[in-house]
């Protein structure tokens, strides 16, 4: 009989839709969305709601799967221990964010902390996509049992460029940004800066809204806002330009930084969350923001690297082959059996 895996989420977004059917493909996996809301009075009926699915439900289960620690994992989390279920928690970047200047991350309010630190002691393991994040994770919530996992990508059919062409004198970012904390925790007001920085090179910001486009003001000549587009769509300002810019402020493993050295960018960031994890020796990583510093190397490096190297990088590392194993692995270990301990924990923040 398979195993029966409950599937909770807050948006499906692509690497919580990988997730569930890297899941589906061998077990039998019911989603369950909880739909987060900043209106108090809404997020409570969400709780009560999911409160009465979890006491009606959660027996029939085997194991409960959540994506990221906040509101929604404390309760199938707690219920997990209740009833000896294994549980898991991935742990993506936002929540153990805390940029309360930005009013960014599950750690900014008090009971979201509060949840997100009981979902992280309590859950069977916590599951970080990448290795910054377990430090992050360890210094919260020192007790949490953990492994990291890599979220990886699909690289079947392939329509890669011609990586020994020259390129034109483009450096990319990709960010959907209709306000001012994605604005800022993004680091686009420091890709701003870079452009300043560098007359001669064009810089392309794709997924910013019209509203959001005030937030770049004055906005640089050599500075060019693009709306959301496709991947397809994107992709094609990937195989065109020299560099991919991640000038991120907290992040997980950045997925579009990834495609883009998939394409052949040079990629240029800093050393937050998973951005070293995908650079490492195949562009610059700095430890603090210094636009001189980039304009620097982007002189020397454009069109000086071995693009093939930095797309066979992305491709050995980043396989979703591993995560597929390595899920399996986890959800092959024996049932829930460590003694239950309920007994009120505090949080030493």
């Amino acid at each position: 009989m398979k195993k029966q895996i409950l599937f909770v989420y807050t948006s499906f977004n692509t690497f919580v839709s990988v997730d569930y059917k890297i899941l589906s493909s061998k077990y039998t996996v019911d989603k369950y969305e909880f739909q987060a809301n900043r209106k108090l009075g809404t997020m409570f009926i969400q709780l009560l709601k999911q409160l009465a699915f979890l006491i009606l439900n959660l027996k029939k289960y085997d194991a409960v799967y959540v994506w990221f620690g906040d509101y929604h994992s404390v309760l199938p989390i707690v219920f997990s221990r209740i009833y000896r279920k294994q549980s898991y928690v991935v742990v993506g970047g936002y929540d153990v964010a805390n940029f309360p200047e930005y009013k960014y991350g599950s750690l900014v309010n008090p009971f979201r902390r509060f949840a997100t630190y009981y979902s992280f002691k309590y859950a069977s393991l916590c599951l970080p996509v990448v290795e910054k994040l377990q430090e992050k994770l360890h210094a919260f919530c020192p007790g949490a049992r953990s492994r990291i996992i890599h979220t990886g990508y699909q690289f079947n059919n392939l329509d890669l460029p011609n990586f020994t062409s020259i390129r034109n004198n483009n450096v990319v970012t990709v960010s959907i940004t209709s306000g001012s904390q994605r604005f800022y925790i993004k680091g686009l007001d420091r890709f701003r800066e870079l452009a300043l920085h560098v007359p001669d090179f064009n810089f392309i910001v794709i997924g910013v809204s019209d509203v959001a486009q005030q937030l770049f003001q004055p906005i640089p000549y050599n500075l060019k806002l693009l709306p959301v587009m496709n991947y397809q769509e994107v992709t094609k300002y990937y195989r065109e330009a020299s560099f991919y810019a991640q000038f991120s402020r907290t992040e997980g493993l950045p997925n579009a930084l990834c495609e883009g050295m998939l394409y052949g960018c040079i990629p240029l960031g800093l050393d937050i969350g998973g951005i070293p994890t995908a650079i490492e020796d195949y562009g610059i990583i700095l430890k603090d923001w210094n636009a001189a510093e980039i304009a620097d190397y982007m002189h020397k490096t454009h069109n000086a690297l071995d693009r093939q190297a930095i797309s066979d990088h992305i491709l050995r590392k980043f396989d979703i082959s591993y995560r597929i194993t390595r899920l399996n692995e986890v959800m092959a270990t024996e049932p829930y059996s460590p003694t239950i301990n309920l007994k009120p924990l505090v949080p030493q923040f």
